[in-house]
C-alpha cells in the first residue's frame, strides 16, 4: 500500500474546500436570484399601483379615457396629457417585458402584457395614433411584440366579425 505524504493530503483537502466553496456559492447565487425575482416582482408592483394611482387621482386623465371611450374628441391638450400617461403606460410594459426576457417574471407575463395591448394600445383610433407617434422610444423587442399582438387581435376580430356576419 502506497503512503500518501503530508503535502499529497493537504492538497486533496484543499480541492474538496475549494469544492466545496463552489457548492455554497452556487447556493447563494441561487438565492440571491430569487430575491432579486421578489425584489423586481416588488418594485413592478409599486410603479403599477403608483401609476394607477396617479391616473385615477388626476384631474385629467380619467376625463381624457372617458372621452376616448365615448368616441369624443380630445383637446390639444388633452391629446398631450394622453400621450404622456400612454408613454408611461407603455414604458413600463417594456420594462416588463425586458425583465421577463431576463428570466426575472413569471410566465403569465406574456399574457399580461397582450391584456394591456388589447386594452390601452389597441383599444382606439388615439391609441393606435399615440402608439404610432411614440413607438421609436421603445425597445425592438416590445415594439415587435406589441405590432405581433396588434396584427394577431386584428385577424381574430376580423374572423369573428366573418362568422358572426
Amino acid at each position: 500500500m502506497k503512503k500518501i505524504d503530508l503535502g499529497q493530503t493537504i492538497t486533496i483537502l484543499a480541492n474538496i474546500g475549494v469544492l466545496a466553496g463552489i457548492v455554497f456559492l452556487a447556493v447563494e447565487l441561487r438565492q440571491n436570484s430569487e430575491l432579486m425575482r421578489i425584489q423586481i416582482n416588488q418594485a413592478r408592483a409599486d410603479a403599477a399601483m403608483l401609476n394607477n394611482e396617479q391616473s385615477f387621482n388626476s384631474d385629467y386623465i380619467p376625463t381624457i379615457r372617458v372621452k376616448i371611450s365615448e368616441g369624443q374628441e380630445l383637446t390639444g391638450e388633452d391629446w398631450l396629457r394622453y400621450v404622456g400617461w400612454f408613454r408611461s403606460s407603455n414604458r413600463n410594459q417594456d420594462n416588463v417585458l425586458s425583465q421577463y426576457r431576463a428570466g426575472m417574471l413569471s410566465d403569465n407575463i406574456p399574457r399580461s402584457i397582450g391584456d394591456f395591448v388589447e386594452a390601452v394600445v389597441g383599444s382606439s383610433t388615439y391609441a393606435r395614433r399615440a402608439w404610432d407617434d411614440t413607438k421609436t422610444g421603445y425597445s425592438d423587442e416590445y415594439v415587435a411584440f406589441v405590432e405581433r399582438f396588434l396584427v394577431e387581435t386584428t385577424d381574430n376580430e376580423l374572423v369573428e366579425e366573418n362568422v358572426v356576419n
